[in-house]
């Protein structure tokens, strides 16, 4: 039994407590100092002791109600200490405090008659459970005490006891799933108490969603009785009651949504009729959405088998779109921060249909969405207008498939609509135009210039409307960063005039616009642009010097990386007039004074990058004066904190503005400044930039550089900052070897990276991660070579490489068998396809660290290879044939790099090899092809059987009528290279080697693969120079074939420049040997295209 707190302490505690409420802002400043400096630091056991004391005895309601909250509060809140950082006070007392404040608890849990004060009670048992299971602790009476109320005559018992179960559901863990069923279906079925049977629907969800699958389902046979209790609240019209209700239901779409399944419909009506109903508040309305939503996006499949889903929701999600209004402040503001409030029903709107396209696919919503789009954009209405454009912005992204065939017909809707005499209207059209230059880049740019353009372009002149130019600039942009210089250039001398222009316009934000577009502009227009520098970097320096005020930092940011971006789009020599005040210009800037939240050290940081690209080696006297600031950046740490539920000055001690932004964590909510991550990113970004492009000359640097980057590999708070870290690692290394650095100091950088890596292949479940981390191990080994491992290295790689095999077989045999379950839906092959990519391109990067290892050792590795050689098989054998390509490409680097020592193995891969030549897969036939070409040239004679066998297979390929498709010519290619290299290195087993020459000379050109191109013209050209009779054909016939197929890779520009003048020189004696009739016959019959081409390069 606890001991009670003596009355003196009690009396001694009571003033404090009393003041901490007072409305007197110096008695309560006066209680805190108190509280914190005598009782918290001080006097821990007897301050929780007598709070519990006072929670369970106090006559008053509200000082057992605030000493409740008190309790919780200082026994969770962090005390930092220098012996311990993490300290927390509950963990500070003494095991006897914590028991008696834990008898006084379930004291007040009992006896507590106010039922506000109840709840902060039940509360706090929950966050000391919670604390007590985090430290493995254990609190044996709560169980029972829990049950015995949930079973207790009293309604306020039971719901406090649910209230617990559904905040700490480990609790109850270890209790019979049948059991815990009867239990929550007893009181979700309630007759006493409403009360009682939400918090038991809340309690019954967060077990299901922490329960084991069998348990899940056990469970998830009460669902019928969980969304019973929401019927009296949506009759009531009860908004908070019933979001609190809807955001359990999420949390549990979100987690197990299959469990929905039989209670859709159900929920599909009932959510739809709330989301319509405007007596209810926009919040409620929205979640009602937002759990249709979070449903769509868990389980898409299903959701499309439920007859009318989409239809049904978007109707109402279209007119929450047009729930705006017409605010004069939208006309009039001078800041745009480009974020519509996120509570406003049509940013809901917009999302919901953004999000609905995007989880079930272009085919479920367009037919519906465009049912109502034509009569919304011909109504006269501009809010319908507005929301019909909005609509077809939003769904773009998630409809390209269904909408690309139609894209000229909605885009001749959008522009129509870009006449409108209202202004938001307008507004709309741009957007719609700039978010499909995304959505359907580069489709739309090749194909939907004119259009777009001339459609933005008298946009751009809306002066009575600055909102609509500085938008219309905007989705230039878009247009622009995915377009080729071919495209832009008719257009560049209309948008430039009209962009100096918009920097003449008398709002900043249509200024900060302008800049972004000439920005991008220039980026696109590379060397185009160079007749326009001499006009817009005046301005821009004009900008740098004078827009100090705080109202103009962005302007000025947005100038210094324009400036930048045109150094890179002219180069060096053309942008050189510019350079040095340019420098000097970022550096008084960077060392001016600079408030916290001013983004312009991220600008500086990014453009002095970009100028080191352009300079070059020019660029390094300049870094000693950029590398400080920069290193600062990259060590910033990120600014957390935890937040407290009962806080309600959240938003305004942690501004969005600012950059905060709130996750939750086992039910704790914290806050991380985001802002401060970016910069950090943006730095590490920049480090990568001079490490690779200044090479030697960054050596001084490149250890401090790897002692930051080395701890960021596990910064999980964004993974940009971890991949740049990963990305830097081979660069350092290489700028240390240039730079001649001692063996020693070499390898013991590498051994400092090593370690790293190592640890993180072992442990990386981040298959986008684990790729970049083997890339990184591999580009090291290209650099440091077979001195950088032991054989105990080589031994931890295999067992790393080895179970993330396992991870991946896993993987892709659960997905394998999801395909052939009932639940399996055609239409999740886009979410499948985008798993099975991410895996393959971690399984890439893995084979490519293999590769390293066989290309820097040799035989030497064949004995660690062979412990991967069962994986590698269970792969080459699979059904899938991503997994039987990525054993395919292992097994052509272990012929490419052992050479004939690899045929010990050929039993195992050749005859798979042979049959992968047929494949439906392309990228299979395409590895396997290239496989026979290095047996060809690497393997020796003992692979001349199998060469031979492969001739028939690998003309077939060739061959085949699709064969040149953009989907298939890389296989193709590569099947011509290896008939090349069985000709060329292993033609001892061929029948009719002069029929098979005739047949490859017959299948050129190769004008895609450069590496193969490469090897099969020098061959060509051997065979040429020793005028052998299977290429030049009898007669000279196979002339007209030797043209076209010149011709055609010179137009191309995939060979190097040796190749090139022989190339040309032999078209050249070719052609004028020739009799004019002949001659303008032959060229005739080349490609319009080609020959201009190689006329334009001056080759004919």
């Amino acid at each position: 039994m606890a001991q009670p707190v003596s009355a003196e302490v009690l009396h001694q505690l009571t003033p404090v407590l009393t003041n901490l409420l007072s409305i007197d802002n110096n008695l309560r400043s006066e209680a805190e100092t108190q509280l914190n400096d005598h009782w918290v630091a001080e006097k821990p056991d007897l301050l929780l002791a007598g709070l519990a004391q006072f929670v369970a005895q106090s006559t008053e309601v509200q000082l057992r109600s605030h000493c409740s909250v008190l309790l919780r509060r200082l026994s969770f809140k962090q005390f930092t200490s220098s012996s311990n950082p993490d300290a927390r006070l509950w963990e500070m007392v003494q095991p006897a405090t914590r028991q008696s404040v834990k008898e006084l608890l379930l004291v007040a849990l009992a006896n507590e008659s106010d039922q506000g004060t109840r709840h902060k009670v039940a509360d706090t048992i929950a966050e000391v459970a919670k604390s007590d299971l985090s430290d493995e602790g254990k609190w044996d009476t709560l169980p029972k005490a829990l049950f015995e109320c949930s079973q207790s005559p009293n309604a306020a018992h039971r719901e406090s006891a649910f209230r617990i179960f559904g905040a700490v559901p480990e609790v109850i863990a270890d209790q019979h799933v049948d059991t815990l069923r009867s239990v929550f279906l007893a009181s979700l079925t309630d007759q006493q108490s409403q009360e009682v049977r939400l918090e038991a629907m809340k309690a019954t969800a967060a077990y299901i969603v922490q329960a084991e699958e069998a348990a899940q389902k056990t469970l998830g046979t009460l669902m019928p009785q969980m969304l019973d209790p929401l019927s009296p609240v949506i009759a009531a019209r009860d908004d908070q009651t019933l979001v609190d209700g809807l955001i359990v239901l999420i949390e549990l779409a979100d987690n197990v949504p299959k469990l929905f399944r039989p209670v859709l419909p159900q929920v599909l009506q009932v959510m739809v009729s709330v989301a319509k109903d405007k007596s209810f508040e926009d919040r409620t309305r929205q979640t009602a959405l937002e759990l249709l939503l979070t449903l769509s996006e868990s389980a898409p499949g299903m959701c499309r088998k439920t007859p009318n889903f989409a239809e049904e929701i978007i109707p109402v999600a279209m007119e929450m779109i047009t729930d705006i209004e017409d605010d004069q402040e939208w006309y009039t503001t001078e800041i745009v921060d480009g974020d519509d409030d996120n509570e406003e029903n049509y940013v809901m709107g917009e999302s919901t249909m953004d999000r609905l396209a995007r989880a079930l696919g272009g085919k479920y919503v367009v037919p519906t969405a465009f049912a109502f789009i034509p009569k919304m954009l011909n109504s006269g209405d501009w809010r319908q207008q507005r929301a019909a454009l909005m609509t077809i912005s939003s769904i773009g992204e998630g409809s390209v498939k269904i909408m690309k065939p139609e894209l000229g017909n909605v885009i001749e809707m959008i522009t129509a609509q870009a006449k409108d005499p209202h202004p938001r209207v307008r507004y709309a059209a741009c957007n719609a135009l700039g978010q499909m230059a995304t959505d359907f880049a580069p489709f739309l740019q090749k194909n939907y210039h004119q259009p777009l353009i001339t459609t933005l372009l008298p946009l751009m002149e809306d002066t009575a409307q600055p909102r609509v130019q500085a938008h219309c600039a905007a989705a230039m942009v878009n247009f622009c960063e995915e377009a080729d210089k071919a495209t832009l250039d008719p257009y560049l001398d209309a948008i430039f005039e009209r962009l100096l222009v918009l920097l003449k316009v008398n709002k900043v934000y249509v200024q900060e616009q302008a800049i972004t577009t000439i920005a991008t502009v220039a980026d696109c227009a590379k060397d185009k642009f160079l007749k326009y520098h001499n006009v817009i970097m005046p301005l821009l320096f004009s900008i740098l010097h004078e827009a100090t005020d705080k109202q103009y930092r962005l302007l000025r940011c947005r100038a210094i990386e324009c400036a930048s971006l045109i150094s890179i789009a002219i180069g060096k020599e053309a942008f050189a007039p510019y350079t040095e005040t340019l420098i000097q210009t970022l550096a008084q800037i960077q060392q001016g004074p600079m408030e916290s939240d001013d983004q312009a050290n991220s600008y500086l940081l990014a453009a002095w990058a970009r100028l080191c690209k352009t300079l070059g080696q020019d660029f390094l006297p300049y870094l000693p004066n950029i590398m400080p600031p920069l290193l600062q950046s990259a060590q910033l740490t990120p600014e957390f904190t935890f937040v407290d539920p009962e806080d309600e000055d959240v938003e305004a001690k942690y501004p969005t503005e600012e950059g905060w932004e709130f996750v939750g964590i086992n039910g704790q909510q914290i806050g991380i400044k985001t802002s401060v991550l970016e910069e950090k990113h943006t730095a590490m970004e920049m480090l990568v930039s001079y490490s690779r492009d200044l090479g030697a000359g960054f050596v001084q640097y490149v250890p401090s550089v790897l002692d930051i980057a080395l701890p960021l590999l596990k910064f999980y708070f964004h993974d940009g900052v971890r991949h740049a870290a990963a990305t830097l690692l081979p660069y350092l290394l290489q700028d240390a070897k240039d730079a001649n650095v001692p063996p020693s100091d070499l390898m013991a950088l590498w051994r400092k990276m090593y370690e790293k890596l190592y640890k993180i292949m072992l442990i990386e479940d981040d298959s986008t991660f684990l790729a970049q981390v083997y890339l990184t191990f591999a580009e090291c080994i290209d650099i440091i070579g077979a001195q950088g491992l032991s054989r105990e290295d080589m031994d931890q790689f295999i067992t790393a490489t080895s179970d993330q095999l396992t991870k991946f077989s896993e993987r892709l045999n659960e997905r394998e068998a999801g395909k052939q379950s009932g639940d399996y839906d055609g239409d999740d092959d886009e979410q499948i396809l985008d798993d099975e990519m991410t895996d393959e391109d971690a399984m890439s990067d893995l084979a490519r660290g293999i590769q390293a290892l066989f290309k820097a050792f040799g035989t030497e590795f064949l004995p660690f290879f062979e412990k991967l050689l069962p994986q590698t098989l269970q792969f080459l054998a699979h059904q899938n044939p991503a997994a039987r390509q990525w054993a395919t490409c292992v097994f052509d680097d272990l012929v490419e790099y052992t050479g004939p020592a690899s045929f010990n193995y050929s039993q195992y891969f050749v005859q798979p090899l042979l049959t992968s030549l047929s494949d439906n897969s392309t990228e299979l036939r395409q590895a396997a092809a290239y496989g026979v070409g290095v047996w060809a040239q690497f393997g020796g004679p003992s692979y001349a059987d199998a060469c031979a066998a492969a001739i028939e297979p690998l003309f077939a390929m060739i061959n085949q009528p699709e064969s040149r498709t953009d989907d298939n010519v890389m296989a193709t290619e590569n099947a011509i290279s290896a008939v090349a290299k069985i000709c060329q290195y292993n033609a001892s087993k061929l029948p009719n080697i002069d029929q098979v020459l005739s047949a490859w000379v017959d299948s050129l050109p190769i004008v895609n693969d450069e590496t193969e191109a490469t090897s099969v013209y020098t061959y060509l050209f051997t065979l040429l120079e020793a005028n052998h009779p299977s290429v030049l054909g009898p007669n000279n016939a196979n002339i007209p074939q030797l043209v076209k197929v010149f011709t055609s890779a010179l137009a191309a520009d995939i060979v190097p420049d040796d190749i090139v003048g022989r190339m040309v020189n032999s078209l050249k004696v070719i052609l004028g040997g020739l009799d004019e009739t002949t001659r303008n016959q032959l060229w005739n019959s080349i490609d319009q295209d080609t020959r201009t081409i190689i006329q334009q390069k001056g080759y004919v």
